[in-house]
């Protein structure tokens, strides 16, 4: 096993989430006349956003098909948020990265955030010009394997056992396993404790994504 391709999630993985995706669902969701719960949103966390809002407004009785509306909706939370405090970068991502593309590795980015909300955010950190793949741009969601898929597909990788994944919810890691990468990484800094992330499927945990590097270079 050698990998050439390493996926990481963005929010709660490489990019700092302070919570602003939770208080982007409660807003809307409260915007909307929506009942809902903490616990309900953050279980779905990692989850296609616009898949999350069909659920809720049929859990409401409403009709799913305003559910694009409501993601517009729930966009224009998350960038107002991102406006008052840019999104930063989570300690050790950014050299997680540098190293893995200094070991011959592309690195690529999956999101549960639509291709809206995913081009500025990357843009900010300086990260735009790798790779990345939307929610919105594969038919199902995570934990579906589609978009990890997706990203093999146009990175021209063809051997699932050469992908490694990283993430911090139980959707991100069953994507990588549904679709059948070598590494299926949990980190803990995100939404997901550690204790949390063991109950899914993965190949290791780690609390930050300062040991991924290592990891991958054993596989070299």
């Amino acid at each position: 096993m050698s990998i050439d391709l390493f996926i990481f999630d963005l929010a709660g993985t490489t990019v700092r989430d302070d919570g602003f995706v939770h208080r982007a669902f409660l807003a809307t969701a409260e915007e909307l006349g929506l009942r809902t719960a903490d616990e309900w949103v953050r279980a779905r966390m990692g989850v296609h956003k616009q898949q999350v809002l069909e659920e809720l407004l049929r859990m409401n009785g409403r009709d799913a098909s305003a559910a694009p509306a409501a993601a517009r909706r729930f966009e224009a939370h998350v960038e107002a948020q991102l406006r008052r405090r840019p999104p930063e970068a989570l300690p050790g991502a950014a050299q997680a990265i540098a190293a893995l593309e200094d070991l011959g590795v592309r690195v690529a980015f999956n999101t549960g955030f639509s291709a809206a909300t995913t081009r500025p955010l990357l843009a900010a950190l300086g990260w735009a010009d790798r790779l990345w793949v939307s929610s919105d741009q594969v038919a199902r969601g995570r934990p579906a394997p589609d978009i990890v898929l997706q990203t093999m597909r146009r990175a021209e990788v063809r051997d699932a056992s050469r992908v490694g994944l990283a993430g911090d919810t139980p959707a991100d890691l069953g994507a990588g396993t549904a679709a059948g990468c070598a590494l299926v990484i949990g980190v803990g800094h995100g939404t997901h404790t550690l204790d949390e992330l063991r109950h899914s499927s993965h190949t290791h945990l780690l609390p930050t994504c300062d040991g991924i590097p290592e990891i991958v270079r054993g596989t070299l």
